[in-house]
Formats: C-alpha cells, structure tokens, sequence
C-alpha cells in the first residue's frame, strides 16, 4: 500500500501537489500540519497537510517529504475550509492565500548556505571582496546569505558567491531555519524555599551586609506575587547589579529563563464595564433576540449612541460561556483608544493582531489563539486577523463595517474582511454583529430586506444634541473677500472661539502632503512621475517631490525643465499646507498632523492619540484616519476643508462615501455635554447631497443612491468582477486587453464594460486597462467565475500575451 499526502505549497499555485510518507508518519498526520517538502531541483518548502490518501499521481512521481515540523496542527480544519472559500470565491490560488494569511515566521523556508569546498590554489586570483569572504569562510566553514550580506556590506553579492562556486573554492546547500524565538527574560529566585523563620535565619547571617539584606527583603516580598526580573528588582531594593549578582553566585539566589508575552494588557484592577442606558438596553436585547433568528445583525446607531458598551456587553457575555471574541476595526489606529477601554474590563484576556505589530508578536498571538489560551479570548484587530486559527469562535464585532480599510488590494487574495468575516461566523456557528453610524448600502440593503436583523440606535448617550453642520459656500466667501488663504473667515472665527473656550479642533482635508502638484507659472509645465503617470506630491517637510503609488521621490525643483522660469507655484492643498496655514493665523497653537506620512513608525498613532486625548495639544488635522470611530471628550469643533473633491471623485460609491466620510469626521464634535460643531467649506452648497448631510438624512441618500444603482445595475443589485491588465508595452497591452474583452463579450454580452484606462493609466512604467463584468443578482456566480477562468486559461495559451499580469478583484471597491 502507498502512503500519501496532499499538501499546500505557499506559492500563488492553485494545485495541491502529492508526496510520499512512511506509514509511521502516515498514521501521525493529520489535516493542518506542517511537513517540509523538496521542491523543484533544490529548495525545501514549508507545506501545510490537506489530506491523506493512498492514490499514486498521474503524470509525476510523488517525492517523500523531508521532515515533519510540528507535534500538532498550526492550523485547524476550519481554516482550511474557510482558506478553500477565499481561494474559490476570491479567484485566488490556494498557496496565495495560504502565504498571506499565516504569519511567514511560521512558513520555514530553506536559506542557501555557502560551504567551503576547497582551498585556494596558488595560481587563482580573487576580486577583494570574494579575498574577503573566502577568509571568513577559513574561519567559520559555512555562512548563510544573510551573513555574507554583512560581511561585504552590500546586498549584492551574487557576483561575489558566482566568483567562488567557478573556481570550485565552495558549494551551496540548502538548509531549513525557523526564525521564531519565544521572547525570555531572567528572573530571580531564591534557590529553594524559604518559610519566614529559614528567611530571619538567613537575614540573620547577613546581618553585616546591609545592601544584600535588602534585594532578600525585596525580593521576599516580591516573590509573594510573581518572581522579578533583575531589572525590576534593582529599582524595588536600589541596590546594584553586581549585589543581586554575588547573591547568585554563592548559591542564595538563582537566575531562571522564562517565556513572556511580547504583548501584555496587565492592569492592577479590573473595573466593571459601564450600565447601559435605557436606549443602549433595549438596542442590546434587540441584538441578542435578533440573533435567534438571524446569525448576521447590522446595530445602526449614530455617533457617539455608545455602540462600543454595547459590544462590551456583548463580549462579557461570550467570556462567560469560555468562547472566543474576534473585533474587526478598519484602521489601526482605532486600537489604541479600544484598547486602553477594554482593557480595564477584560484585563490579559485581550491580545491584539494588526501589521504595524512585529512578525514576531503576531506569531505569537496565532498561537496562543491555536491553544485557545486565557491571554487570547478577545482578539482585537484589523482585516488580517480573520485568519487567525480560532476554534471556538462564537461572535464577531465588524466595527465600522462600511470603511473601504476592510478591503485588501494588495496582495491577493483581494478579500473583504467583513464579508469574509460572516462566512467565517457562519463556518463556526457564530454570530456576526456589524455596526455603523452610516452603514454600507449593501449591508442596510440586507438589513431591510429581511437577510440581516437590523437594529437602532437613534440617540446619543447622554441625550446629548448631533452636531450642528454649518455648510460655508466657498464661491460667495471669494467673491465678498471673506476667505484668507484656504479658510473661510467664518471657519478662522470659529477655531478662535473654540480655543478660546479651552476645546479642541479636528479639521479633515483628504490629501496628504503639501501640494498635490506644482506648476510653472509661465509655461503651464507639471512636474511628473517619470514611472506612473501621475503628478508629483510636494512635501514640505523633507522638501522633496514624491510619487504615492510607486515612491518616486526627488528633491524640490525651483526651475522650471521647459522653459528655465522660476516661478513655480504650489497648487492644490494637502495637510502640511493645512497645518502650516493654521500656524500663519495661530502663531500659539499647538497643531498636529495625523496622516500616512507622520503615523509610519509603530507607536505613532499611539502618541499622537494620547497627546489628543490628553490636551497637550488644540488643533489635529488629518486624513481619513480621523473618520474612523475616535472619541475625544474635548473636540467642540471639526472642520471640513474641501468637500467637493470627494462627491466628484468618479466612482459609483463616491456620493455614498462622501456622506459617510463627513458624518463620521462631524461625529468626533460634541461627544461630551454640549452641542457641537461642524463647518464643510464648498463651493456647491446646494448640491442634494450637502442638503442631506445638513439634516443627517441617512435615509434620503440611501434611497436615492438605491434608485441610481437600480437604473444601472450596481451593487447591491448585482456582484463586480474587476479584471486588470498591465504590461510595459502598450501596444501590447491594448491587443491582449482587447482579445479578453471580446472574448469576455461572447459570453457576458452588455454586462461587460472595457476595457478602458483607470484614471491613472500607467503605475510603476506599467500601463493599465480595466475590464468590469456585472453579475446581476439573478445569474448563477459560480458558474460566471468559472466562464471568466476557462477564458483566462485561453487567454495564457497565446505566447503574446504571455507576459501581461492579469488580477482578478471581486466585489472591488475602487
């Protein structure tokens, strides 16, 4: 009999591949183990075990696996499920979406190693950097690339090895590495147990040496709770290193390793969360009685109701019951503040998942998570932590279910987290409760049409007023000179006031940087990306020209390449001319920016929050990451800079995301005792949509955009499949975009649109065509995905068009 297993490779490869295992380790197996497997002529690849069979392969023979890694499964059968739906849903290769989903410290891959194979003959001569590393290889035999990097100091140095593998003097090997390490720290002990009269016996022995009878006092009362690290006992006693050290060495105390979480939320008293209002009550029975009958429920609450207590609730109820909690929030700044709340009621039982986390932390938390350990009940996270191997998964929070962050773009799978998240819900038997102030359509579609529960929440905690939304018209502001620079004087006399009243300010402007572009005045002439086509981003702190999709950067340029002028002028707005504007008109104001460029360190969201939080500053300006659920008690005021670049932003979805970005950035105002705030600069005051965002007609708009979806069939009323093209010709490109439109047109007829330009046609000297394909609601999805992947085949066989990269976006949402 053959013993065999399929195995998942983490390459974007949608075909599981077979190898042979003995019968010891046949019987061992199980689906969700990691064995390392040859593939190809010499790499070792970390595979994850699918299932066990006795069937040869057809057209290959089946290699055994090298070696098997764990003791037990790093993913359960629940992931593998839910991996196979993403990958069949999402069009994506299985392996690709395996590599995206687990942590790649525990993907071991093999790492070539540089072996010394023979000495240098005396009629060879070597460049001076492979002298350099031959010599080290005298000293240390073999070294890995990582360590030949080092070495040379560069990271080019296949010419260097090549240099020595043609003169014999080495060979490679291949050899696996786990780069995972538990984080340790040594603790003191003392070196066996003492009752209180061993401990006065030894104090007593002591009694000459004052400083070592304290770090045993110290640590005597330390002890009686947890062991200190040495550190902390040296602050405890404020004695020395060399004291605690000559304690160890004549054998009173010891030194021991010990395993910690990289990660802790350890707080010295758990408070009781907060009672619910009358109106959070009713909303919370309403969720739990919903969830009965429906397991996916959609909490529409305005902002500043107190939805998160709702969840607090929510959770405590699953903790009891021993189960596990995944809360999704689109952004990760939106995790400091969640966690210094949650925290104080949920204490180690919170662990966090989200990629400004080191590789390291992470891999820790999927494991903990596999163990369904204490420390990991709640997870809190962005879009990737539905990946996590949870096996008692009972609800699910997708917070600000409506935010574009819960899509992935790249790479693939181009998943949706919250969609992903319900079919997740739905693989556990768990429930899903979304919740918004201003919902997606398609969700509040679902709601009312009876597919999810759909509960309200009409009033603000505290029966506190909605903010009040001043619409200043910016084409009347210029022509009565009642502007100055980019600020209506209405929005300078209310930042005045406000500060004056000892309150804060958030003012929201959508663009990043100083200057969107910069213009010759004399000859019109656009400084450009030479790799995208696109204008170049004027920052003014580093003083430097930069492209945001392929990072092209030069530093600023006063004259002009065309015609040699120098006058060369800024145009558009970004938030560094936002913040540099505002400290123009408040020389004394202390003005932060919040935004992708000054949140790129790991703990920067967290220090600019917790500034904000605590007053040390007045003014945040910032970019969408203001929007996204933040509660600051102190904000009377929010200003909207610039309103109309987002109602005419050339997408389906921009009317919707216009009135969800403005509601949430006004809903920051006023979350305390009085009414605040909100001032949205326009110049088309009297476009439908601002009368709507005005009167917080949630409704309105949701009518009226479901009525221009319907006339066009856009979702909710059908699913998009967004196929994009790019190849470095151009002409290459329209040829192979025009096949697959007519070859796609065969079979969709009117339901395909394209294949045409994006608004920026080249990225990263790659150019771009689009092709979308409406599904309407009554066509059978599975059988039009595997139409579009029978052509895609098709399309791959023509040598031609070989080298043009096609991806594949369902339900895209951009």
């Amino acid at each position: 009999m053959h013993y065999l297993i399929d195995v998942i490779v983490p390459l974007p490869i949608d075909t599981l591949f077979t190898y042979k295992v003995n019968k010891i380790e046949y019987d061992f197996l199980k689906n969700g183990y990691r064995v390392i497997v040859p593939f190809g002529k010499s790499k070792l690849l970390t595979a994850i075990v699918v299932k066990k069979h006795n069937i040869l392969p057809e057209f290959y023979d089946a290699k055994h696996i090298e070696f098997i890694i764990d003791e037990e499964p790093i993913i359960n059968d629940f992931q593998i499920k839910f991996f196979n739906w993403m990958s069949n849903y999402y069009m994506c290769p299985i392996g690709q979406v395996i590599k995206v989903s687990i942590p790649s410290l525990l993907l071991l891959k093999s790492e070539s190693e540089i072996v010394l194979y023979d000495e240098l003959k005396e009629d060879m001569k070597l460049t001076d950097s492979a002298d350099l590393l031959y010599n080290n290889l005298l000293l240390n035999k073999k070294l890995t690339y990582r360590e030949v990097i080092s070495i040379l100091k560069k990271q080019h140095v296949t010419k260097t090895i090549n240099e020595l593998l043609n003169h014999s003097i080495i060979k490679l090997k291949e050899e696996v590495y786990d780069y995972f390490k538990p984080k340790k720290v040594i603790k003191i002990y003392f070196n066996k147990k003492l009752d209180n009269n061993a401990f006065d016996l030894l104090l007593d022995e002591l009694k000459t040496k004052k400083s070592q009878q304290k770090v045993l006092k110290s640590l005597f009362s330390l002890s009686k709770n947890v062991n200190p690290t040495i550190q902390e006992l040296i602050n405890y006693s404020g004695v020395s290193r060399a004291t605690i050290n000559t304690l160890v060495d004549t054998g009173i105390l010891a030194k021991k390793p010990e395993i910690i979480n990289r990660i802790q939320f350890q707080v010295d008293q758990l408070i009781k969360p907060k009672d619910l209002s009358f109106d959070q009550k009713n909303a919370f029975e309403n969720i739990i009685s919903s969830f009965k009958d429906k397991n996916v429920s959609l909490l529409h609450g305005v902002t500043s109701s107190g939805k998160t207590e709702i969840y607090v609730k929510l959770i405590e109820n699953e903790i009891k019951k021993n189960k596990q909690v995944l809360y999704l929030v689109p952004e990760i700044a939106l995790t400091t503040q969640l966690i210094n709340r949650l925290k104080k009621y949920f204490g180690n039982l919170l662990a966090v998942y989200h990629s400004k986390y080191s590789i390291n932390q992470r891999t820790e938390v999927w494991k903990k998570v596999l163990k369904n350990d204490k420390n990991a009940k709640i997870i809190i996270g962005a879009r990737s932590s539905i990946f996590l191997p949870f096996s008692k998964l009972s609800l699910i929070i997708v917070d600000e279910e409506h935010e574009n962050a819960y899509k992935q773009f790249k790479p693939a799978p181009r998943y949706h987290a919250r969609d992903s998240a319900i079919y997740l819900a739905m693989l556990h038997k768990a429930n899903t409760l979304l919740g918004s102030a201003t919902p997606s359509l398609e969700s509040y579609f679902n709601a009312i049409s009876n597919k999810y529960g759909l509960i309200n929440l009409n009033k603000r905690f505290g029966d506190i007023k909605p903010p009040k939304i001043i619409i200043k018209d910016l084409k009347q502001a210029i022509l009565k000179k009642n502007i100055t620079g980019n600020f209506s004087n209405l929005f300078l006399e209310k930042i005045k006031t406000t500060i004056e009243n000892k309150k804060q300010v958030i003012i929201f402007q959508n663009r990043r940087g100083y200057a969107p572009y910069l213009e010759c005045s004399s000859c019109a002439y656009v400084y450009q990306c030479i790799n995208c086509d696109v204008s170049l981003t004027y920052h003014q702190v580093s003083d430097e020209l930069k492209c945001h999709h392929c990072g092209y950067c030069v530093k600023n340029k006063t004259i002009c390449p065309t015609c040699a002028g120098n006058t060369v002028i800024k145009k558009g707005l970004g938030t560094q001319q936002v913040v540099e504007e505002l400290k123009e008109f408040f020389p004394s104001l202390k003005i932060e920016r919040m935004d992708h460029d000054s949140t790129r360190n790991k703990n920067a969201f967290s220090y600019i929050i917790n500034d904000f939080e605590n007053n040390e500053f007045q003014v945040l300006v910032g970019t969408q990451m203001l929007t996204k659920g933040l509660d600051f008690k102190n904000v009377d005021l929010v200003g909207v800079v610039n309103a109309d670049s987002l109602i005419y932003f050339p997408d389906f979805r921009s009317q919707e995301k216009c009135f969800q970005l403005i509601q949430q950035v006004a809903g920051r105002s006023g979350r305390s005792k009085k009414q605040g705030e909100v001032i949205v600069q326009t110049f088309n005051p009297n476009h439908q949509l601002m009368k709507k965002i005005v009167k917080n007609d949630f409704l309105g708009m949701f009518k009226e955009q479901l009525n221009e979806r319907f006339l066009f069939q856009y979702p909710p009323y059908s699913r998009l499949i967004k196929l994009t093209l790019k190849h470095k010709n151009l002409n290459i490109l329209q040829k192979s975009s025009r096949w697959l439109a007519d070859a796609l047109k065969n079979q969709f007829k009117n339901q395909m649109l394209g294949p045409e330009s994006p608004l920026i046609s080249r990225i990263n000297n790659k150019h771009i065509k689009n092709i979308l394909i409406k599904i309407p609601n009554n066509s059978n999805l599975k059988f039009s995905k595997t139409c579009i992947s029978k052509i895609l085949k098709s399309f791959n066989t023509i040598s031609a068009f070989r080298n043009a990269d096609i991806s594949i976006d369902v339900d895209p949402y951009n």
